[in-house]
C-alpha cells in the first residue's frame, strides 16, 4: 500500500506536467505523428491565410485592375462601396440567404438526428437514413446545381413543372427565374444539413440511456423527453454549429454561382459572391476587395458576441 504522502506526491507531480505550457515546435517533436497530419492545416491557419488577408487588404486601397499596377488610391474604393446602387440589395439579400438557410440547416439537421437516433430503435436502420443525408455532402457542388436545374426546369419536363402540372394542371414555372433568392435558400438549406445531422446524432447517442426510461417510467411522452432532456443537452452542439454555420454562409457563394449566378438582374447576389464578380468578372480587383473587407467587421462582432453571451468562453475554458 502507499502512502497518503507518496500518493499526494505523484498527484502533484502529474498534475504540474499536465499543466505545464510547452511550445508549439515542442509539442509536435513529441507527437509526431499528430504533428505530420495536423502540419498543413496549421501551416495554412498561421502563415498562408494571414499573408492573404493581408495582400486582400493592400489591395482594397489601390486601384488595381486588368494591368495589376498598385496605384493606392486611398478610401476611394471603401467610399464607392457606399455609394453603390446595388449595395442596398444585395445587403438584404444576403440578410435573408443567411438567416433562412440557417434555419433551414439547423432545424431540418436537428429533426433528422432526432428521428434516426430517438424514435428509430434499430441503429442500422437508423444508420441507413443518416448517410442519405450525408450523399449530398460528398458529391460534387456541379453535380448537386445541374440536378437542381433540371428540378426546377421552366419546361414541362422540369421535375416539379412535371408533378405540379399532373397533379394539379399548373403550367410551367420559371422557378429559377422568378423565386431564385428562396430556390438557392432551399438548395444550400437542404444540401447543408449533413454535418448539422451528423454532430447532433453523435450527441444523442452519447447520452445515457437510462435517462429515457427512467423518463418514461415516470409517464413523459416523446415531446416531454425531447424538451426536457434532449435539448438542453444539444445546447453546446446547437450553439457552434449555428455560430460556425452562420459565420461559413456569410462568405459561401458557390452554390449560387453555380445555380443562378447571382440573377436574374442581382435578385440572388449576395455580398461575397458580389465581390468575387468584381473582382474576377469586371477585373477591379480594388474594389472587388474593398467589397469583400466589409464582411470582416460583421465577423469579428458575431465572433466577439458569441464569446462572451453565448457561453463559448466557459466552454473553452478547460478548467471549469
Amino acid at each position: 500500500m502507499l502512502s497518503t504522502e507518496t500518493i499526494l506526491l505523484e498527484q502533484e507531480i502529474i498534475s504540474k506536467e499536465f499543466n505545464q505550457k510547452k511550445s508549439l515546435w515542442k509539442l509536435a517533436k513529441e507527437n509526431k505523428y499528430w504533428g505530420l497530419i495536423l502540419g498543413p492545416f496549421v501551416l495554412n491557419q498561421l502563415l498562408i491565410v494571414p499573408i492573404t488577408a493581408l495582400i486582400i487588404i493592400l489591395i482594397s486601397f489601390t486601384s488595381m485592375d486588368h494591368s495589376l499596377n498598385w496605384d493606392f488610391v486611398g478610401w476611394t474604393n471603401y467610399q464607392k462601396v457606399l455609394s453603390d446602387p446595388k449595395i442596398g440589395l444585395i445587403f438584404w439579400n444576403t440578410l435573408i440567404f443567411v438567416f433562412m438557410t440557417l434555419f433551414i440547416k439547423i432545424f431540418l439537421g436537428m429533426f433528422v438526428a432526432i428521428t434516426t437516433t430517438y424514435f428509430i430503435k434499430n441503429s442500422r436502420r437508423g444508420t441507413f437514413f443518416r448517410a442519405i443525408w450525408l450523399l449530398p455532402k460528398v458529391s460534387p457542388g456541379v453535380v448537386e446545381a445541374l440536378l437542381w436545374t433540371w428540378i426546377f426546369s421552366p419546361t414541362d419536363s422540369g421535375i416539379f413543372n412535371m408533378i405540379l402540372h399532373k397533379f394539379y394542371g399548373i403550367e410551367p414555372v420559371a422557378w429559377l427565374t422568378e423565386y431564385p433568392l428562396f430556390i438557392n435558400i432551399i438548395l444550400a438549406g437542404v444540401m447543408g444539413t449533413s454535418i448539422t445531422t451528423i454532430m447532433l446524432s453523435s450527441s444523442i447517442q452519447s447520452m445515457n440511456e437510462n435517462l429515457f426510461r427512467v423518463a418514461k417510467v415516470d409517464g413523459a411522452s416523446d415531446w416531454v423527453i425531447i424538451k426536457r432532456l434532449i435539448l438542453p443537452y444539444l445546447k453546446w452542439p446547437l450553439t457552434f454549429l449555428t455560430l460556425w454555420q452562420g459565420l461559413a454562409l456569410i462568405t459561401s457563394y458557390e452554390s449560387i454561382l453555380l445555380l443562378t449566378d447571382g440573377g436574374p438582374n442581382y435578385q440572388s447576389e449576395v455580398w461575397s459572391l458580389y465581390s468575387f464578380h468584381t473582382a474576377f468578372s469586371t477585373l477591379d480587383f480594388g474594389y472587388g476587395s474593398a467589397i469583400s473587407m466589409y464582411m470582416l467587421p460583421l465577423i469579428f462582432i458575431v465572433i466577439i458576441i458569441a464569446y462572451k453571451q453565448f457561453g463559448l468562453k466557459k466552454l473553452m475554458d478547460s478548467d471549469k
